[in-house]
């Protein structure tokens, strides 16, 4: 038996296993160290994000072609970058690792970027709160769309399929732990959110402030935020103080399967994030731009 096309071919079972698994961890950690107040309307809106989490592992599931099967293939035909360059092994997997978080970040710049994403994507930032519960809670069209945009870079890059399996697995675990409701030592907040997505740090992407809102868009790895001047490590308030969410929409609806999956398909609201990497806008001012 080939267990290593059997381990490639069943990937994408390894990482919902990865994640619920690490979402029972987290569920647990949070009640234990948590970093904010529970929100008085816990119950609904767990119930809204979990709904679209299933609906979102579905929709998934339907999607033809994963990253690890198309780099697969691309190494299998010798196509891409990667599989074109005589670099040798310890080189392919670094770059693997950056350049698929590099595809991660530059998708959600894409999405907050331009207007018809951000329809779609600002589903996720209407939640009014953050926690484990937030992690999939994602307009299921943008789980759609989304590798509509990763996989030709995957395959036109040549990342290693054995590498991109490892890294896929670990954005299960690590995209849980910096949604998490969940208080670090401040110690260790302090270095790790250079290596990988803290709370704290992810934190801040979900602020109000369309300043926060335009930061932090790695999943997994900052650098790419560092490389392109995104990377914000402290918010402009405490933690604990932050309003989370988009300032366009701040009632129960936020919480409402059926508008949620009707948003993107409403009146446009006045409410977007900036529209470029480098837009830097004054902290003062509120709102967003026209979406």
């Amino acid at each position: 038996m080939d267990y290593s096309n059997l381990l490639l071919r069943h990937g994408e079972d390894l990482q919902v296993w990865v994640f619920f698994t690490c979402l029972g961890l987290f569920f647990g950690l949070e009640r234990l160290f948590p970093r904010r107040p529970r929100p008085a309307h816990g119950w609904s809106r767990w119930r809204t994000n979990l709904l679209l989490t299933t609906i979102n592992v579905t929709a998934l599931g339907m999607v033809p072609v994963s990253f690890i099967a198309g780099a697969a293939w691309a190494q299998q035909q010798a196509f891409g970058l990667l599989n074109w360059l005589p670099i040798p092994a310890w080189a392919v997997v670094i770059a693997t690792l950056l350049l698929r978080g590099f595809i991660s970040f530059f998708t959600h710049y894409l999405y907050h970027r331009f207007p018809l994403l951000w329809r779609l994507h600002r589903v996720h930032h209407l939640d009014t709160d953050l926690d484990i519960s937030s992690t999939v809670r994602f307009h299921p069209l943008e789980m759609l769309t989304g590798p509509l945009i990763g996989l030709p870079l995957v395959i036109g890059l040549g990342l290693s399929p054995w590498v991109l399996l490892f890294y896929e697995l670990l954005d299960a675990a690590v995209t849980l732990f910096s949604h998490a409701n969940l208080r670090l030592p401040a110690g260790l907040n302090r270095w790790l959110r250079y290596l990988i997505v803290t709370p704290d740090l992810h934190r801040i992407h979900h602020s109000v402030r369309q300043p926060e809102t335009d930061s932090n868009f790695s999943a997994v790895f900052p650098v790419w935020d560092l490389v392109f001047g995104t990377f914000r490590p402290e918010p402009s308030v405490p933690p604990e103080l932050m309003t989370l969410g988009l300032s366009e929409l701040r009632d129960a609806n936020t919480d409402r399967l059926g508008y949620l999956l009707r948003a993107p398909f409403l009146p446009a609201q006045p409410g977007r994030p900036a529209s470029s990497l480098l837009d830097a806008v004054p902290s003062g001012e509120a709102g967003h731009q026209t979406g």
